[in-house]
């Protein structure tokens, strides 16, 4: 059995969520592409790990052991670490140094690895430090309402903050949607055409590419 906290209400620009996951047993879950990137804070026993994610197009298989802890902080497509922008770490995790049992190294800075507790403050922290900035570009894309640039100029903002296109983005999105609907126990045909799918058999090709799973894995789950 495992226990997962989330917390609520944020209204910071610049992280999505923030989750904790307490494992009881020994086990493996699926980490699928949710359109953000990660500071993710794993705990084995005395070991800490501070890692550092881009955004994934594809699904991660975490195996754990009972007793295990994650804290996932999950930022915003239009957040980006100068350090490492989105373009340099699409589908990839960097391992941060950690000195002690409880601070890291980011570029020049030395950080407090957060807990549940203190975490709102760690984001502040990489705010106010330039650890983390906003491309305003890109938040007006996500939003639907775009700035007044060329196509050409918003897509090479895109790209260069989040590493992925516009276009892999929406795919993302959309199938984090379908896959919602199917686990609510949503008609495979009703899902794909509510959203806009060609047709049945392509949102499961998008389904299975993006989040690893088909309906019917999903309906015997």
């Amino acid at each position: 059995m495992h226990e997962v906290v989330t917390l609520e209400g944020w209204s910071s620009p610049f992280v999505e969520a923030v989750t904790r996951t307490r494992f009881g047993t020994c086990g493996s879950m699926k980490m699928q592409p949710d359109g953000c990137w990660d500071v993710v804070i794993f705990r084995n026993g005395d070991t800490t790990t501070v890692l550092r994610t881009g955004l994934t197009t594809s699904t991660v298989t975490h195996d754990y052991a009972a007793g295990d802890e994650i804290l996932a902080i999950a930022f915003k497509a239009s957040s980006f670490m100068p350090l490492m922008p989105g373009e340099m770490m699409r589908d990839r995790g960097v391992v941060l140094d950690t000195i002690g049992k409880d601070r890291f190294r980011l570029g020049s800075d030395v950080l407090e690895i957060p807990t549940l507790k203190t975490v709102d403050g760690f984001v502040r922290k990489l705010v106010r430090n330039g650890n983390v900035e906003d491309n305003r570009v890109v938040a007006s894309i996500v939003s639907g309402h775009p700035m007044a640039m060329s196509e050409r100029t918003l897509q090479r903002h895109f790209l260069k903050t989040t590493g992925i296109t516009y276009k892999t983005f929406t795919q993302i999105e959309r199938a984090q949607k379908a896959l919602g609907l199917l686990e609510q126990g949503r008609p495979a045909a009703d899902v794909a055409f509510s959203l806009g799918y060609a047709d049945q058999p392509h949102m499961i090709r998008s389904v299975k590419a993006i989040m690893g799973v088909t309906p019917g894995q999903i309906a015997h789950s």
